[in-house]
């Protein structure tokens, strides 16, 4: 493609689709997992009334149609964003604690001084025996315990925000579990860093067969939670609890965020009628 047709491209699709300009990346959503289709149906002539198709190679037309189709619900951010978040160690108090410890983390950032200790003692529920526990609404077993499992966004969502009423707090904790990746990606894009559900040092998923859920599947033996802040075309960063790994490939902290389960928190201003 010549420069003048990238550039004529660029400037009409920002009319079309109300933007700025071209300074921004394109996440197409609602791509199917499994296949990596996302099941619209493109024609080269959609955008014939923007830039003559006889001026843009036949491949782009795809593209471009594509665009047209889904500007309404396109995320579009920026090629790159790192916030400024301080890591905190969940050991040697927490040797568990990974989620409690990074609810702490995103706390901190966002100016509320609080320590992960206090969090886990008087916000975060627990129940002993771990085995009995159901991960969503409560810790399994005790984060400064050797012995101890996990648990899933219910339980830090539930810690959060119980600690954010009493300080008289405007910001609530959300489960925003589920969303796809270039979600998270807006989030930090936005300047709200995001407690992500992985495997330790992001390897291969390991389970615990000595047990099963209430809901009959198998506990992770690897389960992880550490906290997005920021990502580039290649690369995510990460504030980890354990203090295993500053950065991801880009790629694979998709996949294990897709083999986790989607599990996802944020921690923002609550909204208020009218908003």
């Amino acid at each position: 493609m010549s420069i003048k047709v990238g550039t004529a491209l660029c400037l009409g699709l920002a009319m079309l689709m109300s933007l700025p300009g071209c300074g921004a990346t394109v996440v197409i959503p609602a791509q199917d997992q499994a296949t990596g289709e996302t099941g619209t149906e493109v024609s080269g002539s959609q955008l014939s009334d923007l830039v003559p198709e006889d001026a843009v190679p036949e491949d782009v037309w795809p593209v471009l149609a594509l665009l047209q189709g889904t500007a309404e619900t396109a995320v579009w951010l920026p090629f790159t964003a790192q916030l400024d978040v301080e890591n905190i160690a969940q050991n040697p108090e927490l040797p568990n604690g990974c989620e409690i410890t990074s609810a702490a983390i995103v706390l901190n950032y966002l100016g509320y001084d609080v320590d992960k200790v206090t969090l886990a003692e008087e916000y975060l529920p627990t129940y002993v025996p771990y085995w009995e526990a159901d991960p969503n609404v409560e810790f399994m077993g005790d984060p400064a315990d050797e012995l101890a499992f996990y648990c899933l966004p219910g339980a830090v969502v539930t810690a959060v925000n119980a600690y954010l009423e009493d300080v008289g707090s405007e910001y609530e904790a959300l489960d925003i579990s589920g969303a796809p990746v270039e979600e998270l990606y807006q989030w930090v894009a936005n300047g709200t860093p995001v407690l992500v559900w992985a495997t330790r040092a992001f390897s291969d998923p390991l389970y615990n067969y000595t047990f099963q859920l209430f809901n009959g599947s198998w506990p992770y033996s690897n389960s992880h939670c550490l906290v997005l802040t920021g990502y580039d075309d290649t690369t995510c960063y990460l504030a980890d609890p354990m203090l295993e790994v500053e950065t991801v490939d880009r790629e694979l902290f998709a996949s294990r965020y897709v083999e986790r389960g989607q599990y996802a928190v944020v921690i923002t201003k609550a909204q208020t009628d009218g908003e």
